[in-house]
């Protein structure tokens, strides 16, 4: 005990009570499985982000430089410190979840297995196929492209890649809610119950609107503001991301529930 003990006890201890209440005990260890589970979700969020942003580039070396680079340089440095960044820091105030204490604790490592399958396997891959698929768009309806013909360049070009970003933005909105549980379903979860989130995936959205139509600022960044074409399709990765979450999620559950069990026997 803390308030009680002695200096001696209280050195030697490996955990002290402040307040000598052995309830704290229950809300030191809920709080300790949040704030692990909170590193992870902030850990996912960002690696997916990280593999859409590094598709462009595998893409363009297996072509020998013939596909354009859907996103630059600068635009990846947007999103990692621009418009990624208060959602990753909402993640990290996400409260405790009501199974917090019920539930084994998920592992003594932050990156395991599970959470690169989910990222390297589902959500990334969503979230970069999209991202491509808005950038081909923009060039098959704005410039009558067709696979095999060269590539357009100039506007046509940014407005391709303005798409593309739209496209891991809008993504990445979605894939901030998906990431608050590795279980539960966002909207199980309650949409408004952080609101952090909200604040942050408000802000995201402006500075998106920021980083396209601000003349220096998109100039800077090397795109444009897309065509309804490019819109659309990149607003596809919204329920992309969700739908692949609630596919994975779902999975998870049904191996948990379906998987072998190991029997007891009492009289051994």
């Amino acid at each position: 005990m803390g308030r009680s003990g002695t200096d001696v006890a209280r050195e030697a201890a490996d955990l002290v009570l402040l307040d000598d209440d052995f309830a704290t005990i229950i809300a030191a260890v809920e709080q300790g499985r949040a704030t692990f589970a909170n590193v992870r979700c902030f850990l996912t969020y960002h690696l997916t982000d990280n593999v859409a942003e590094l598709t462009p580039f595998v893409v363009w070396a297996l072509s020998g430089g013939q596909f354009p680079l859907a996103i630059g340089v600068l635009q990846i440095l947007a999103l990692d410190i621009g418009t990624d960044l208060l959602p990753a820091l909402a993640l990290g105030a996400e409260p405790p979840k009501e199974d917090a204490l019920r539930k084994s604790p998920q592992g003594r490592h932050l990156i395991d297995a599970a959470l690169l399958r989910r990222v390297f396997g589902v959500l990334g891959p969503t979230e970069a196929l999209v991202e491509m698929c808005a950038f081909v768009a923009v060039f098959a309806a704005a410039a009558g492209w067709r696979p095999g013909e060269a590539f357009p360049t100039g506007d046509v070009l940014l407005a391709a890649s303005g798409a593309a970003f739209v496209a891991v933005v809008l993504g990445q909105m979605a894939n901030a809610f998906a990431c608050r549980s590795t279980t539960h379903w966002p909207g199980s979860l309650g949409w408004t119950t952080n609101r952090l989130i909200l604040g942050a995936v408000g802000t995201e959205l402006l500075m998106l609107v920021g980083f396209l139509f601000i003349p220096p600022l998109a100039s800077l960044l090397g795109h444009a503001p897309p065509p309804a074409w490019g819109w659309a399709v990149a607003a596809l990765a919204v329920p992309a991301v969700l739908l692949a979450d609630a596919v994975h999620k779902r999975t998870r559950a049904w191996k948990r529930s379906t998987g072998p069990r190991v029997r007891v026997d009492a009289t051994s």
